[in-house]
C-alpha cells in the first residue's frame, strides 16, 4: 500500500475520519490496528513482526532498568540489542553470509532461506535499538505504557521507510496528542503533494532512463550512460525524500510531527555536510550509536579514520546485503576521512581556498560515482556504468536529445529548483499565503502528478532496504 497509491487514499480516508471521530484517549488503538492492518496489506505473514519487536524492546527496557549495577545493565542492553537484531540478521543478511563469506572459505550452493525481506524490518529494528540504548544511558525514561511503545514503533506513516526515530521524537506526541485541523494539517497536505510530485512526476519517470544502463548485456552510448548516471541522482533522491515528505506530511495531518530526513544535499559542500543533509535520521544514528561509542573524535586521526571507514560501511550493509553497498559505504566512509584529515592538517586553509561552488560541484559528482554501485546489482555492472561515459562512444546526440527530452528537462527543472526544496518555505508559505491560492496549487500538483503517472506508481525503492 504505497502513499502514492489508490489504495492508500482510500485507507488513509477512513483512518483520518476515525481519528477525527475517537475520542483522544483511544486514538493509541487506533493507530495500533490501523498500522496493522497498512502493515498487513503486503504480507500479511509478516504482520506479527513488529509487534514481537516492540514487546522484546519493552520488556528487555523494563529488565534492563532493573539492573542494580552499570555493568547489569549493560550486559541486559547487550542481550536485548542483540535479540532485536535477529531478525533483521536472520531475514537480511543470513544468505550473504551463507554465500558470500562462508562460501570464501567452503564452497555454497543456493542460500540458506528464500523467505522475502519483511518490509521496514530495518527502521523497525533502529527505531527500537535506539530506544533501549537511550533507556539505558538515562537520556530518556523506560516506557511503562505499552500502548505508547507500540505505537511509536508502528505509526504507519514512518512504519516501512522512515525517518528513524527517537524516543523524544515522537511518544511525547502520543502521550499528549495535538488537534489535527487548522494551519498544521494545511502545511501536511501541501507536503504531502510535493512529495507525491516527487515521486510520480520526478522519480518514477527517469527510471525508464536509468535501469536499461543497468540491465545485463545492456551496451548503452556514453551520453546514456551519463543519463542513467545522473538521471539516478534524480530518482533516487525524489523516491526517498518524496516518500519522507508524505510520511511528514501525513504525521502532520494527524497532529504529529515527524523529524525532518532531507535538507537540500545536493547543495553539500563536502561529504561530511552531505550526510549532515542526506537521510538526516540515519546519519543521527550512526553518529551517536555506532561512530561516538567507537571512539568517535576522542582519539588520533587513524582511530578516527578506522572507526568512520567501520561506521559507514555498516551504514552500507544496513542499506543491502551485497558487496556493492559495503563498497558504496566505504568510499562514502573514505571521503569523509580525507576531508577530516585534510582539514586538520591544513588548518583551514583548503576551506578558505577552495571556492563554495567548486565544493559543491566535486562533492556532486562524488556521491554520484557512489550512487552507480548503490544502484548496481553487483560489483561487475558498478565498474562498467562507472566508466560507461570514458569507455563507451558517443553516438548521434542530436538523436539522442530528441529522445529524451523529457528526461533532460526534469533533470534541468529538479536541478534548478533543489536550493528551494525546504520544508521551511512550505510552512512559510501556509502561513501567510491566502487559502484561495493554496488549495489551487495543492489541486495543480495532484493533477500534474496523476497525469503524468497516469494513475499508477512504481515501487519506492527503500523498500527494499
Amino acid at each position: 500500500m504505497p502513499f502514492s497509491s489508490p489504495p492508500f487514499f482510500a485507507f488513509f480516508a477512513i483512518f483520518f475520519t476515525a481519528h477525527l471521530l475517537v475520542p483522544p484517549k483511544y486514538r493509541l488503538f487506533l493507530i495500533i490496528i490501523g498500522s496493522t492492518i497498512f502493515y498487513s496489506y503486503w504480507n500479511p505473514a509478516y504482520v506479527w513482526l513488529p509487534h514481537a519487536l516492540v514487546a522484546l524492546a519493552f520488556f528487555g527496557a523494563l529488565w534492563m532498568d532493573r539492573g542494580q549495577t552499570v555493568r547489569a545493565r549493560r550486559v541486559r542492553l547487550a542481550l536485548t540489542v542483540v535479540a532485536l537484531f535477529l531478525p533483521l540478521g536472520f531475514f537480511k543478511y543470513a544468505n550473504f553470509v551463507y554465500r558470500h563469506v562462508i562460501g570464501l572459505i567452503v564452497p555454497t550452493q543456493d542460500g540458506l532461506t528464500d523467505l522475502p525481506l519483511p518490509l521496514g524490518i530495518s527502521f523497525v529494528t533502529f527505531t527500537l535499538v535506539a530506544y533501549v540504548i537511550d533507556v539505558c544511558r538515562g537520556s530518556f525514561a523506560v516506557e511503562r505504557d505499552y500502548r505508547i511503545l507500540t505505537s511509536h514503533v508502528v505509526f504507519f506513516p514512518h512504519l516501512i521507510n522512515g525517518p528513524i526515530l527517537r524516543p523524544q521524537q515522537l511518544m511525547p506526541q502520543l502521550r499528549h496528542p495535538r488537534r489535527s485541523l487548522g494551519l498544521r494539517f494545511v502545511a501536511g497536505v501541501m507536503i504531502f503533494s510535493i512529495g507525491l510530485v516527487k515521486k510520480l512526476v520526478f522519480a518514477d519517470p527517469m527510471a525508464a532512463v536509468v535501469n536499461p544502463a543497468y540491465d545485463a548485456g545492456s551496451r548503452p552510448t556514453a551520453e546514456g550512460y551519463l543519463l542513467a548516471i545522473y538521471g539516478f541522482t534524480l530518482q533516487i533522491y525524489c523516491d526517498f525524500s518524496g516518500y519522507t515528505d508524505m510520511a511528514i506530511g501525513l504525521g502532520l495531518m494527524l497532529g504529529v510531527r515527524l523529524p525532518q530526513n532531507f535538507n537540500r544535499p545536493y547543495g553539500a559542500a563536502s561529504p561530511i555536510e552531505f550526510w549532515r543533509r542526506w537521510h538526516i535520521t540515519l546519519s543521527l544514528w550512526l553518529r551517536d550509536y555506532l561512530y561516538i561509542p567507537l571512539g568517535g573524535n576522542r582519539y588520533g586521526l587513524a582511530q578516527q579514520g578506522r572507526s568512520l571507514l567501520l561506521t559507514m560501511g555498516l551504514g552500507g550493509l544496513w542499506h543491502g546485503a551485497s558487496w556493492t553497498f559495503v563498497l558504496w559505504g566505504l568510499g562514502h566512509g573514505l571521503g569523509i576521512a580525507v576531508v577530516h584529515f585534510a582539514r586538520k592538517l591544513g588548518h583551514g586553509w583548503i576551506s578558505a581556498r577552495v571556492p563554495a561552488w567548486l565544493g559543491v560541484l566535486l562533492t556532486f559528482h562524488f556521491v554520484a560515482l557512489g550512487w552507480v554501485f548503490f544502484r548496481a546489482p553487483d560489483l561487475a555492472t558498478g565498474w562498467r556504468v562507472a566508466s560507461g561515459p570514458f569507455s563507451a562512444g558517443f553516438g548521434d546526440l542530436a538523436a539522442f536529445f530528441s529522445a529524451n527530452v523529457f528526461h533532460l528537462c526534469l533533470l534541468a527543472v529538479f536541478f534548478l529548483s533543489h536550493r528551494f526544496d525546504d520544508h521551511r518555505r512550505t510552512h512559510l508559505f501556509v502561513r501567510r499565503a491566502p487559502a484561495q491560492l493554496i488549495w489551487p496549487v495543492v489541486l495543480l500538483l495532484w493533477v500534474l502528478a496523476i497525469t503524468i503517472s497516469g494513475g499508477s506508481s512504481g515501487r519506492f525503492i527503500y523498500f527494499d532496504f
